[in-house]
Formats: C-alpha cells, structure tokens, sequence
C-alpha cells in the first residue's frame, strides 16, 4: 500500500480509536449503578447496624441506594488463615447468611472485610505476616470463604500507623495476585487506604493500587473534606487518584453532622456534583442524627444515580 492510502487507512480507523471504552457491566445479576455507595457492619455493633439498615427516610434509605455492604468479621492469622472476629456480637455463618440475603435481594453486593484489628489496635506485623509471608495462603483464604459464604468479593481493610514504605512492594503484588484470584470469578476487590502519608497505605500508593481494585476507599473521613485546606480537600483526593478517579469513594463519618466546618449536607452537595467520585462512610449505625434524613439519603441516591 502507498504511503497516501496507508494515511487515509488509518485516518478511517481514527474515530473507532477514539471511542472511550464503555464501563464494565455488572458481573452478576445486581442492578447497575454510576457511582459506588458503600457502608460496613462493625464486628461490635452488629445489632444495631440490622436495625439501621432497614430503616427508611423519606422514599429512600440504605435498602434502596446502598452498592456495597462490608461485613467486617474477619482477621488474617499469622499463616495466612482468617480468623472470625466477633466479640460481644454473633458474626457467625448464620448473621453472615442472613445479611448477605438481606442485600442480595435489595440488589446490594456484600464483601468479606478483612481488617488487622482484632484487639482494636491496628497491627501491622499481623496483616504484613499474611499479606507478604503468607501470601497465596492469604489470598485462597479469602477467595475460599468468599465463594464459601456466597459473598461478592473481599474489601480489605489492612491498616498501619507508619508510612512502611519497605513494605509496599509486597502489599502491592498481593492485591495484583487476589485482583487476579477475585476477577477469574467474577467478584468484586475493593481497598481501604489513608488519605495522606503518614500511614500505610496511604495516597501514594494509589496509582499502583487503582488499576488491580474495583473501587478504594479513602479513610479521610473527618479529617478531610469539601472545603478544607490542602491534601485535606475532596478535590485533592480525586487528584490523587488520577485517571482512575472513577473508582475513588470518598470516605465519610457516619457518627458526625459536620466536620472540618461544613455540615453534612454541603460535604455532599460537592460530591454530588462530581461526575466521577463515589461514597463511603463509616459505618452502617449511622450514629449522627443528620445521616437519618430524607435529605441525606436522596443526595446519595443521586451521587448513586450519577446526576
């Protein structure tokens, strides 16, 4: 072909080039969505998180505009086994068997949160034994139980109070190698990270981080928010996230009606106005008063909803 028709080839194929690629459909049978909302249940409030997600403000409430429910009931062992963590609340198969019901039929995935707190303080030593010493072990631990249980994927939810930059390249190829594990079935993986730098992970990590998740949590809550200064701002944490900002869910406080000087209501009006970021809070006892109003639970079926 002559270099003249070689151009006008590849000019009638620019368009298709060009063409943005549509987002990935729902890998099972649950409703579609824009933008992600999610919420956990607590190990030490099981209870009242039941009661809490069955109520209803207005025509809307957490059955209606929840994506995502974590159930965080489990811990890594030092050998890459789970361990079930419950404390004064039942988190046996029966309460998992019955709110994975509850949201499966209100169109609602639920995720396995494994999380390195058992005792209520966050060990590190304890995630890193299982996610870098143990890892395939880690990894068939999880996808075990989550097709076990009948589960939609894992959020994991291991957490550090220091940078441990050292230990990063090992937590990165673990979320690569379960990203893997988690998709071949069809589930979901999402991830817990820091806003800022002095803990792991942190928003450094997330470029690496975001193209191996379905979605990330960034655990501001009330340290960051709409209006606030610097790396505390929303706007810095869609920033952070990149290109794959899409997949970033603001994390919010659940126990709070305002925070960094704004009340709730504007927290989520900026939100509401972004076209990409979705929503977590923390955690489904929805404790502050404000987040138990029609008003509050319309803005998130609207940030759901993606207008």
């Amino acid at each position: 072909m002559n270099p003249i028709g070689r151009l006008a080839r590849i000019l009638a194929l620019l368009p298709l080039l060009l063409v943005p690629a549509r987002a990935a459909e729902p890998t099972n049978a649950f409703p579609g969505y824009r933008r992600p909302v999610m919420t956990w249940v607590p190990p030490y409030a099981v209870a009242r998180s039941r009661v809490r997600l069955d109520e209803t403000y207005g025509t809307n409430g957490p059955g209606k505009v929840l994506t995502h429910l974590g159930l965080q009931f489990w811990a890594p062992s030092t050998n890459g086994t789970l361990a079930r963590v419950g404390g004064t609340n039942d988190t046996g198969d029966a309460t998992v068997t019955a709110l994975r019901d509850w949201a499966h039929a209100r169109g609602i995935r639920v995720l396995l949160c494994v999380y390195n707190a058992p005792a209520r303080t966050w060990d590190w030593p304890l995630a890193k034994s299982a996610f870098a010493d143990h890892s395939d072990a880690f990894i068939g631990s999880l996808a075990g139980e989550t097709r076990r249980l009948g589960l939609d994927g894992v959020d994991v939810d291991l957490e550090g109070n220091g940078r441990f930059e050292s230990d990063r390249p090992a937590f990165m190829d673990f979320v690569r190698k379960l990203s893997g594990r988690l998709r071949a079935d069809g589930l979901h993986l999402t991830v817990d990270s820091f806003a800022y730098v002095w803990n792991a992970p942190n928003h450094r990590w997330w470029p690496d981080l975001l193209p191996h998740v379905d979605a990330l949590t960034s655990m501001g809550y009330e340290e960051t928010g709409a209006a606030a200064p610097e790396w505390r701002s929303f706007a810095f944490q869609k920033s952070a996230a990149g290109p794959l900002a899409c997949r970033l869910m603001i994390g919010l406080p659940g126990d709070r009606a305002e925070w960094q000087g704004t009340p709730l209501k504007d927290h989520l009006d900026w939100l509401e106005k972004e076209s990409e970021v979705g929503v977590s809070f923390w955690d489904a006892q929805l404790n502050a008063a404000p987040w138990r109003t029609a008003e509050t639970w319309s803005a998130l079926g609207r940030i759901r909803a993606g207008h």
